[in-house]
Protein backbone atom coordinates (compact mmCIF):
# COMPACT_ATOMS: atom_id res chain seq x y z
CA UNK A 1 0.00 0.00 0.00
CA UNK A 2 3.03 2.34 0.93
CA UNK A 3 4.70 1.69 -2.41
CA UNK A 4 1.25 2.73 -4.13
CA UNK A 5 1.04 5.78 -2.37
CA UNK A 6 4.48 7.22 -3.36
CA UNK A 7 3.82 5.69 -6.95
CA UNK A 8 1.02 7.79 -7.47
CA UNK A 9 3.27 10.81 -4.96
CA UNK A 10 5.86 10.39 -7.60
CA UNK A 11 2.66 11.15 -10.64
CA UNK A 12 1.69 14.23 -8.79
CA UNK A 13 5.31 15.69 -8.49
CA UNK A 14 6.61 15.49 -11.95
CA UNK A 15 2.75 15.66 -13.53
CA UNK A 16 4.82 18.89 -15.85
CA UNK A 17 7.84 16.48 -16.78
CA UNK A 18 5.21 13.57 -18.38
CA UNK A 19 3.43 16.37 -20.02
CA UNK A 20 6.10 17.08 -21.63
CA UNK A 21 7.50 14.07 -22.46
CA UNK A 22 3.82 12.96 -23.57
CA UNK A 23 3.24 15.91 -25.74
CA UNK A 24 6.93 15.33 -27.24
CA UNK A 25 6.22 11.79 -28.21
CA UNK A 26 2.82 12.87 -30.16
CA UNK A 27 4.73 15.62 -31.98
CA UNK A 28 7.73 13.29 -33.12
CA UNK A 29 5.20 10.27 -33.85
CA UNK A 30 2.45 12.53 -36.02
CA UNK A 31 4.62 15.35 -37.37
CA UNK A 32 8.17 14.60 -37.27
CA UNK A 33 8.50 10.80 -37.87
CA UNK A 34 9.12 10.26 -41.61
CA UNK A 35 5.99 8.38 -42.45
CA UNK A 36 6.85 9.17 -46.42
CA UNK A 37 9.83 6.49 -46.08
CA UNK A 38 6.77 3.76 -44.96
CA UNK A 39 6.09 3.80 -48.90
CA UNK A 40 7.89 1.25 -49.60
CA UNK A 41 7.68 -1.20 -46.26
CA UNK A 42 3.38 -0.73 -46.94
CA UNK A 43 3.68 -1.25 -50.38
CA UNK A 44 6.23 -4.69 -50.41
CA UNK A 45 3.62 -6.12 -47.55
CA UNK A 46 0.23 -5.35 -49.08
CA UNK A 47 2.02 -7.02 -52.19
CA UNK A 48 2.99 -9.72 -49.34
CA UNK A 49 -0.80 -10.15 -48.17
CA UNK A 50 -2.19 -10.40 -51.21
CA UNK A 51 0.14 -12.93 -52.84
CA UNK A 52 1.69 -10.48 -55.01
CA UNK A 53 -1.89 -9.41 -57.07
CA UNK A 54 -2.04 -6.20 -55.81
CA UNK A 55 0.79 -3.23 -55.70
CA UNK A 56 -0.01 -0.16 -53.74
CA UNK A 57 2.08 3.23 -54.34
CA UNK A 58 1.76 6.63 -53.28
CA UNK A 59 3.92 10.17 -52.48
CA UNK A 60 2.82 11.29 -48.86
CA UNK A 61 1.60 9.60 -45.82
CA UNK A 62 0.47 11.27 -42.90
CA UNK A 63 -1.28 10.49 -39.66
CA UNK A 64 -3.17 12.34 -37.26
CA UNK A 65 -5.02 11.91 -33.56
CA UNK A 66 -7.76 14.29 -34.01
CA UNK A 67 -10.48 14.67 -33.81
CA UNK A 68 -10.25 10.95 -34.92
CA UNK A 69 -6.96 8.76 -35.50
CA UNK A 70 -6.74 8.46 -39.53
CA UNK A 71 -4.17 8.04 -42.42
CA UNK A 72 -3.90 10.46 -45.02
CA UNK A 73 -2.26 9.04 -48.53
CA UNK A 74 -1.36 11.52 -51.25
CA UNK A 75 -0.88 10.52 -55.31
CA UNK A 76 -2.14 7.07 -54.56
CA UNK A 77 -1.67 4.14 -57.22
CA UNK A 78 -3.46 0.84 -57.03
CA UNK A 79 -2.12 -1.97 -59.64
CA UNK A 80 -3.98 -5.50 -59.82
CA UNK A 81 -3.80 -8.45 -62.02
CA UNK A 82 -7.60 -8.97 -61.70
CA UNK A 83 -8.81 -4.74 -62.36
CA UNK A 84 -7.45 -2.37 -63.96
CA UNK A 85 -4.70 0.14 -62.58
CA UNK A 86 -6.87 2.51 -60.32
CA UNK A 87 -5.33 5.70 -58.68
CA UNK A 88 -6.50 8.74 -56.55
CA UNK A 89 -5.17 12.18 -55.72
CA UNK A 90 -5.96 11.96 -52.24
CA UNK A 91 -6.68 8.67 -49.88
CA UNK A 92 -7.90 9.19 -45.92
CA UNK A 93 -8.47 5.94 -43.73
CA UNK A 94 -10.24 6.94 -40.66
CA UNK A 95 -10.89 3.40 -38.70
CA UNK A 96 -13.37 3.39 -35.94
CA UNK A 97 -11.99 3.01 -32.79
CA UNK A 98 -14.84 0.72 -31.45
CA UNK A 99 -14.27 -1.23 -34.59
CA UNK A 100 -10.56 -1.78 -33.50
CA UNK A 101 -11.88 -2.77 -30.64
CA UNK A 102 -14.14 -5.61 -32.05
CA UNK A 103 -12.04 -6.03 -34.42
CA UNK A 104 -14.40 -5.05 -37.42
CA UNK A 105 -13.98 -3.40 -40.67
CA UNK A 106 -16.08 -0.41 -39.36
CA UNK A 107 -15.11 2.97 -40.08
CA UNK A 108 -14.51 5.62 -43.19
CA UNK A 109 -12.93 5.86 -46.24
CA UNK A 110 -12.67 8.52 -48.47
CA UNK A 111 -11.27 9.52 -52.22
CA UNK A 112 -10.90 12.11 -54.03
CA UNK A 113 -9.74 12.00 -57.89
CA UNK A 114 -10.94 8.23 -57.97
CA UNK A 115 -12.55 7.49 -61.35
CA UNK A 116 -12.13 11.46 -62.08
CA UNK A 117 -14.53 11.73 -59.08
CA UNK A 118 -14.75 11.87 -55.44
CA UNK A 119 -16.09 8.56 -53.74
CA UNK A 120 -17.37 8.32 -50.20
CA UNK A 121 -17.39 5.07 -47.82
CA UNK A 122 -18.44 4.61 -44.23
CA UNK A 123 -18.85 0.84 -42.51
CA UNK A 124 -20.72 0.26 -39.59
CA UNK A 125 -22.80 -2.44 -37.30
CA UNK A 126 -25.94 -2.77 -39.35
CA UNK A 127 -29.07 -5.13 -37.71
CA UNK A 128 -28.97 -8.87 -37.84
CA UNK A 129 -30.83 -10.72 -40.60
CA UNK A 130 -34.12 -12.63 -39.58
CA UNK A 131 -32.26 -15.39 -39.66
CA UNK A 132 -29.92 -14.00 -37.20
CA UNK A 133 -26.63 -13.49 -39.18
CA UNK A 134 -24.56 -10.40 -38.36
CA UNK A 135 -24.51 -7.73 -40.83
CA UNK A 136 -22.98 -4.40 -41.45
CA UNK A 137 -24.29 -0.83 -42.70
CA UNK A 138 -22.47 0.13 -45.94
CA UNK A 139 -22.96 3.83 -46.79
CA UNK A 140 -21.17 4.72 -50.55
CA UNK A 141 -21.41 8.16 -51.95
CA UNK A 142 -19.85 9.07 -55.29
CA UNK A 143 -19.69 11.88 -57.00
CA UNK A 144 -18.65 13.29 -60.77
CA UNK A 145 -17.41 9.29 -61.51
CA UNK A 146 -16.19 9.22 -64.70
CA UNK A 147 -18.40 6.59 -66.84
CA UNK A 148 -15.66 6.26 -69.34
CA UNK A 149 -13.44 5.06 -66.50
CA UNK A 150 -15.91 3.01 -64.72
CA UNK A 151 -16.74 1.07 -67.84
CA UNK A 152 -13.22 0.06 -68.70
CA UNK A 153 -12.58 -0.95 -64.78
CA UNK A 154 -16.06 -3.03 -65.54
CA UNK A 155 -14.85 -4.14 -68.82
CA UNK A 156 -17.90 -3.48 -70.38
CA UNK A 157 -18.47 -4.46 -74.33
CA UNK A 158 -19.90 -1.00 -75.16
CA UNK A 159 -18.60 2.31 -75.29
CA UNK A 160 -19.66 5.17 -72.52
CA UNK A 161 -19.14 8.20 -71.65
CA UNK A 162 -21.22 10.75 -68.84
CA UNK A 163 -20.75 11.56 -64.85
CA UNK A 164 -22.45 9.24 -62.64
CA UNK A 165 -23.44 10.29 -59.32
CA UNK A 166 -24.26 7.70 -56.49
CA UNK A 167 -26.26 6.85 -53.38
CA UNK A 168 -26.26 3.79 -51.83
CA UNK A 169 -27.22 1.80 -48.66
CA UNK A 170 -26.37 -1.91 -47.94
CA UNK A 171 -27.31 -4.04 -44.88
CA UNK A 172 -24.88 -6.71 -45.86
CA UNK A 173 -23.31 -9.90 -44.27
CA UNK A 174 -19.69 -9.42 -45.68
CA UNK A 175 -19.07 -13.59 -46.55
CA UNK A 176 -22.22 -13.30 -48.11
CA UNK A 177 -23.84 -16.26 -47.18
CA UNK A 178 -27.07 -14.15 -47.13
CA UNK A 179 -27.68 -11.51 -50.23
CA UNK A 180 -27.50 -8.14 -49.27
CA UNK A 181 -30.51 -5.38 -48.65
CA UNK A 182 -29.21 -2.58 -51.30
CA UNK A 183 -31.02 0.91 -51.53
CA UNK A 184 -29.93 2.50 -54.60
CA UNK A 185 -29.99 5.97 -56.04
CA UNK A 186 -28.08 6.82 -59.56
CA UNK A 187 -27.91 9.59 -61.72
CA UNK A 188 -25.92 9.67 -64.95
CA UNK A 189 -25.71 13.22 -66.17
CA UNK A 190 -24.61 14.37 -70.20
CA UNK A 191 -25.05 10.69 -71.19
CA UNK A 192 -23.45 9.76 -74.16
CA UNK A 193 -23.79 6.26 -76.20
CA UNK A 194 -21.60 6.35 -79.23
CA UNK A 195 -22.31 4.05 -82.24
CA UNK A 196 -21.10 0.26 -81.22
CA UNK A 197 -21.76 -3.54 -81.52
CA UNK A 198 -22.65 -5.51 -78.93
CA UNK A 199 -23.18 -9.19 -78.66
CA UNK A 200 -26.83 -10.37 -77.73
CA UNK A 201 -28.37 -14.03 -77.81
CA UNK A 202 -29.78 -12.78 -81.12
CA UNK A 203 -26.94 -12.02 -82.46
CA UNK A 204 -24.62 -9.10 -82.66
CA UNK A 205 -26.70 -5.45 -82.57
CA UNK A 206 -25.58 -2.52 -83.51
CA UNK A 207 -26.15 0.35 -81.40
CA UNK A 208 -26.69 3.94 -82.53
CA UNK A 209 -25.14 6.76 -81.31
CA UNK A 210 -27.53 8.55 -78.44
CA UNK A 211 -26.97 11.53 -76.16
CA UNK A 212 -29.16 11.93 -73.15
CA UNK A 213 -29.47 15.12 -70.60
CA UNK A 214 -30.39 12.72 -67.32
CA UNK A 215 -30.54 9.27 -66.80
CA UNK A 216 -32.12 8.35 -63.21
CA UNK A 217 -32.80 5.22 -61.79
CA UNK A 218 -33.95 4.28 -58.04
CA UNK A 219 -34.09 1.08 -57.45
CA UNK A 220 -33.70 -1.67 -54.47
CA UNK A 221 -31.65 -5.35 -54.13
CA UNK A 222 -33.60 -7.56 -51.71
CA UNK A 223 -33.67 -11.45 -51.81
CA UNK A 224 -31.45 -11.99 -54.78
CA UNK A 225 -33.72 -9.67 -57.34
CA UNK A 226 -33.26 -6.22 -57.76
CA UNK A 227 -36.63 -3.87 -58.01
CA UNK A 228 -36.42 -0.17 -60.25
CA UNK A 229 -38.89 1.33 -58.63
CA UNK A 230 -38.20 4.39 -61.23
CA UNK A 231 -36.40 4.76 -64.25
CA UNK A 232 -36.34 7.89 -66.19
CA UNK A 233 -34.80 8.08 -69.93
CA UNK A 234 -33.98 11.37 -70.98
CA UNK A 235 -35.62 14.78 -70.56
CA UNK A 236 -37.91 16.31 -72.71
CA UNK A 237 -36.13 17.96 -75.52
CA UNK A 238 -34.09 14.91 -76.01
CA UNK A 239 -34.26 12.28 -79.26
CA UNK A 240 -35.27 9.79 -76.49
CA UNK A 241 -37.19 9.90 -73.10
CA UNK A 242 -39.12 7.47 -71.26
CA UNK A 243 -39.80 5.29 -68.17
CA UNK A 244 -38.90 1.95 -67.30
CA UNK A 245 -39.67 -0.16 -64.39
CA UNK A 246 -39.15 -4.02 -63.27
CA UNK A 247 -36.99 -6.30 -62.12
CA UNK A 248 -33.99 -8.11 -62.57
CA UNK A 249 -32.59 -11.61 -60.41
CA UNK A 250 -29.29 -10.53 -58.82
CA UNK A 251 -26.80 -13.19 -56.88
CA UNK A 252 -23.50 -12.56 -55.30
CA UNK A 253 -21.28 -15.51 -54.88
CA UNK A 254 -18.57 -16.22 -52.66
CA UNK A 255 -16.34 -18.08 -54.75
CA UNK A 256 -13.57 -18.68 -51.81
CA UNK A 257 -10.79 -16.74 -54.01
CA UNK A 258 -13.41 -14.14 -54.82
CA UNK A 259 -16.66 -13.13 -55.65
CA UNK A 260 -18.46 -12.86 -58.36
CA UNK A 261 -22.33 -12.07 -60.11
CA UNK A 262 -24.94 -14.31 -61.57
CA UNK A 263 -27.48 -12.85 -63.46
CA UNK A 264 -31.12 -14.33 -63.58
CA UNK A 265 -34.30 -13.49 -64.90
CA UNK A 266 -35.69 -10.26 -65.94
CA UNK A 267 -38.75 -8.29 -66.92
CA UNK A 268 -38.82 -4.89 -68.24
CA UNK A 269 -42.01 -2.67 -68.67
CA UNK A 270 -40.91 -0.04 -71.21
CA UNK A 271 -42.04 3.49 -72.48
CA UNK A 272 -40.51 5.05 -74.92
CA UNK A 273 -40.55 8.83 -76.52
CA UNK A 274 -38.56 9.29 -79.69
CA UNK A 275 -38.12 12.29 -82.25
CA UNK A 276 -38.18 11.32 -85.95
CA UNK A 277 -34.27 12.15 -86.35
CA UNK A 278 -33.33 8.98 -84.17
CA UNK A 279 -36.04 6.83 -85.82
CA UNK A 280 -34.12 7.42 -88.93
CA UNK A 281 -30.55 6.37 -87.24
CA UNK A 282 -31.89 3.98 -85.26
CA UNK A 283 -33.87 1.94 -87.72
CA UNK A 284 -32.51 -1.54 -87.26
CA UNK A 285 -32.36 -1.28 -83.58
CA UNK A 286 -36.27 0.04 -83.29
CA UNK A 287 -37.68 -2.58 -86.29
CA UNK A 288 -37.09 -5.00 -82.89
CA UNK A 289 -40.32 -2.90 -81.29
CA UNK A 290 -41.85 -1.73 -84.62
CA UNK A 291 -44.59 -3.67 -83.38
CA UNK A 292 -45.47 -1.47 -79.90
CA UNK A 293 -45.15 2.23 -81.93
CA UNK A 294 -48.14 4.60 -81.99
CA UNK A 295 -47.42 8.09 -83.61
CA UNK A 296 -46.75 11.37 -82.15
CA UNK A 297 -46.45 14.80 -83.52
CA UNK A 298 -42.74 14.78 -83.27
CA UNK A 299 -41.69 11.37 -83.53
CA UNK A 300 -43.27 7.53 -81.93
CA UNK A 301 -44.43 6.26 -78.47
CA UNK A 302 -43.14 2.58 -78.07
CA UNK A 303 -44.47 0.46 -75.14
CA UNK A 304 -43.58 -2.61 -74.46
CA UNK A 305 -42.37 -5.13 -72.34
CA UNK A 306 -39.17 -7.34 -72.48
CA UNK A 307 -38.57 -10.50 -70.21
CA UNK A 308 -36.77 -13.89 -70.21
CA UNK A 309 -36.09 -16.54 -67.59
CA UNK A 310 -32.04 -15.84 -67.92
CA UNK A 311 -29.43 -13.10 -70.11
CA UNK A 312 -28.25 -15.99 -72.27
CA UNK A 313 -31.63 -16.48 -74.41
CA UNK A 314 -33.25 -14.53 -76.64
CA UNK A 315 -35.81 -12.00 -74.79
CA UNK A 316 -39.66 -12.48 -75.57
CA UNK A 317 -41.16 -8.94 -76.55
CA UNK A 318 -44.73 -8.24 -76.07
CA UNK A 319 -47.33 -5.26 -75.10
CA UNK A 320 -47.10 -3.68 -72.24
CA UNK A 321 -50.26 -3.54 -69.29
Amino acid sequence: MENITQFFKLLKENKGKLFVAFFSAIVFLFILFPFDDLSDLISSQVSKLSNNSVYVTFDRLKMSLFPTPGVKMDQVYIESIRTPALSASELTITPSVSGLIQQKPYGHVAAKGLLKGDVDLNVGKGTRSDNGVERQRIEVSAKKISLHDLRELANLPVLLKGQLNLQTTALADLTFQEQPDVDVDLTINQFELPPSNVNTPMGPLTLPDLKLTTVELKGRLAAGRFIIETGTIGKPGDELQGTIKGNIGINIINRGGGFTHQIGAYTFDIDLKAKKSFQDRAALFLSFIDGFKSPTTEGSQYKFKVSATNPMMPPSIGAAR
